[in-house]
């Protein structure tokens, strides 16, 4: 089964100025409709399952008229086998009702970017008027809530969230009711001719992200609720335990299988790798993705990767589990983590915890399953 995934820009405007991103414009253009249908078109034809990850920017200050285009083109050109998935990610400050009702009628997967309590969302994700943003946010979720819309919710990890700590930030996202969430760790913008050991800023770096993800995964496991589910240990529990969740993050071989398309029709490997071109393919109302997948760029990445996956593979003890990784992740440790090696993803210490802690938890309840 052909699968990809598009991360799809539809503005670069935004109604927030957060410190860290790397996505927003303060002007710009909204995706005309003759890119939005040819890129439809060419994805539904070219593979068997696609997910279309709509994305800006703030995808909610495009009108919800371009959505509903959107899903039409969708049903005009779905073939019969093929599967169709929609996931948007928002800022939330501006759901209302009538959102929350299109985003649950059309099905769509709902993440809202939250950084956690006031303290500490609000010290980067300010309005354009350098005003709170975080109680706008909130009053979103409870719409979506509300509505009963699924909301998954997306935090960035930087030095303020290592300070105030993983059991904070747990307690938080269980006072407000989020069942489900991610972390994203802070990554300094792309510089593709950056000398190895540069030192960069906003970044986290592997080993200080693995001892807070472990903290937070001890938390979770002594809360014990299993409902409450955050992606990443999510991810590793299904690959520990050979049920094969997907996700871009732990696959080895994303290139040429995922794609970020930009307002106008440009298309790259994945929005992570902004402003690197070496990472372009072309535009989508000039070529099909299929063709971006096999040009001799893509081939050249392609080939690169899979050296690096190699020497992982023989070097790695958690190499089934993590599959060499997220590309991206050893883009930017290549360049500004003075410990970077090419032998681990960074990923092998937290997931080597959570083998352990599953080990010990079926020794004490051989009958106890952890979701």
């Amino acid at each position: 089964m052909r699968r990809l995934g598009l991360i799809i820009k539809v503005t670069r405007l935004c109604n927030l100025r957060c410190t860290y991103c790397h996505d927003w414009r303060a002007s710009g253009e909204i995706m005309s409709f003759s890119v939005l249908a040819r890129m439809i078109s060419s994805a539904l034809q070219e593979f068997d399952e696609v997910q279309f990850i709509w994305h800006g920017g703030e995808t909610t200050v495009v009108p919800i008229e371009f959505y509903q285009k959107a899903v039409a083109l969708q049903a005009r050109f779905l073939r019969p086998g093929c599967r169709v998935r929609n996931d948007i990610q928002t800022n939330a400050t501006r759901v209302d009702d009538r959102w929350a009702k299109f985003f649950k009628e059309a099905e769509f997967g709902v993440g809202v970017s939250v950084d956690g309590p006031r303290e500490l969302h609000d010290r980067h994700r300010l309005d354009a008027g350098g005003r709170s943003s975080y109680g706008d946010v909130i009053r979103g979720i409870e719409v979506l809530k509300r509505h009963q819309v699924p909301v998954s919710a997306l935090m960035v990890v930087d030095e303020a969230t290592l300070a105030l700590g993983p059991d904070r930030i747990f307690d938080f996202f269980l006072e407000r009711g989020i069942k489900a969430f991610g972390c994203l760790d802070a990554k300094p913008h792309n510089q593709p001719d950056a000398v190895p050991g540069t030192s960069a800023a906003p970044y986290i770096g592997p080993e200080r992200m693995t001892r807070f993800m472990t903290r937070l995964y001890d938390r979770w496991l002594e809360h014990g609720d299993s409902k409450i589910l955050i992606q990443e240990f999510a991810l590793i529990h299904s690959r520990i335990e050979g049920k094969g969740r997907r996700s871009c993050t732990m696959e080895g071989d994303c290139l040429g299988r995922f794609f970020i398309v930009e307002p106008n029709g440009e298309a790259s490997h994945c929005d992570l790798f902004l402003g690197d071109p070496a990472y372009s393919f072309g535009n989508v109302l000039n070529l099909s993705f299929t063709e971006m997948a096999q040009s001799e760029k893509m081939s050249r990445l392609k080939h690169a990767n899979d050296h690096a996956v190699d020497v992982m593979r023989e070097h790695c003890p958690e190499f089934a589990t993590c599959m060499g990784g997220c590309p991206h992740d050893r883009y930017i440790s290549y360049r500004h983590n003075p410990a970077h090696s090419e032998k681990c993803c960074g990923k092998h210490g937290l997931i080597s915890h959570i083998r352990s802690r599953l080990r010990d938890q079926q020794q004490l309840n051989p009958l106890r399953v952890v979701a």
